[in-house]
């Protein structure tokens, strides 16, 4: 019987699930170009049916894709979609220009915090739109991290949204890290983001409310708490509706003091479960 399965075909055996992929054309020009070739940022056009314009950085999946590229280029590419990770392929320069000054920071530089440094209050209401400050979380460990809801590629906020799910899931399944972690999504983007947005936000995440919650609050406020932990938030548009950011989770103890940083999204959630492991007892 074995030796039949062995040698049974290809065509009987569980394929993979599909991937969702979708290709879009994409325009713009060239900020900047990653030492290691990885990564470049663009200013990219509107990007017909995905995305409005604005600056990202973006994966290229072939260093060469980028051999020759120089801040101020003008290019062409795919952009490729999947569920899990957004990139560009085929990217081919097509000219050049000056590069246009770009907006501000939404805060001013501070000085981040350290390890044992006490987190700042911030008075945020949640997707129930009722007040859930910072401090509601003291006597429990806290993970935060930041998003909005409209963040088109799926290897920033979707990912932080899979990452928290992940980690609800392991949450629940311990009883001792059931008891003592919780989970929260800020938005800087609460203009947008109101509180049955983030619901709704959070129902499609699978967020369970006892464990994980969803908030915000104004703009000034959210930007200024993030800046302490290395968050960049750059709006641009008349209205600041068009965002650049980058990706910062934070893991807060029980007194409401700093325990580590987790920066981008390459962070595992496996990771951070061991962290609390060794932290709850």
């Amino acid at each position: 019987m074995l030796v039949a399965l062995a040698g049974a075909p290809a065509g009987c055996r569980q394929a993979p699930p599909p991937v969702n992929t979708r290709e879009f054309p994409l325009t713009g020009q060239v900020l900047a170009v990653k030492a290691d070739r990885t990564t470049i940022t663009v200013k990219h056009d509107d990007v017909k049916g995905f995305m409005e314009a604005m600056t990202m950085d973006f994966t290229v999946k072939e260093a060469k894709a980028v051999d020759g590229l120089q801040p101020g280029d003008l290019i062409s590419a795919t952009l490729v979609i999947t569920d899990e990770e957004g990139y560009l392929k085929d990217v081919r320069k097509t000219g050049a220009a000056p590069i246009p000054p770009r907006g501000p920071s939404a805060a001013p530089a501070v000085e981040p915090l350290a390890p044992g440094d006490q987190v700042p209050e911030l008075a945020l209401t949640d997707d129930d739109g009722k007040p859930r400050p910072i401090s509601a979380y003291r006597g429990q460990f806290l993970l935060v991290t930041f998003i909005y809801t409209r963040c088109p590629l799926p290897d920033y906020c979707p990912r932080m949204n899979r990452h928290f799910a992940a980690l609800q899931q392991s949450i629940k399944a311990s009883a001792r890290l059931g008891k003592a972690v919780r989970l929260l999504s800020i938005s800087f983007d609460p203009d947008f983001d109101t509180p049955a947005t983030l619901k709704a936000a959070a129902g499609a995440a699978g967020a369970d409310p006892a464990f994980w919650r969803f908030a915000t609050a104004p703009r000034d406020a959210v930007d200024g708490f993030g800046a302490r932990f290395g968050l960049s938030v750059i709006r641009e548009g008349p209205t600041g509706q068009t965002i650049t950011h980058n990706l910062r989770t934070v893991l807060v103890d029980r007194d409401g003091r700093l325990v580590k940083t987790y920066n981008g999204g390459d962070w595992s959630p496996g990771d951070v479960v061991r962290d609390l492991e060794g932290l709850v007892k």
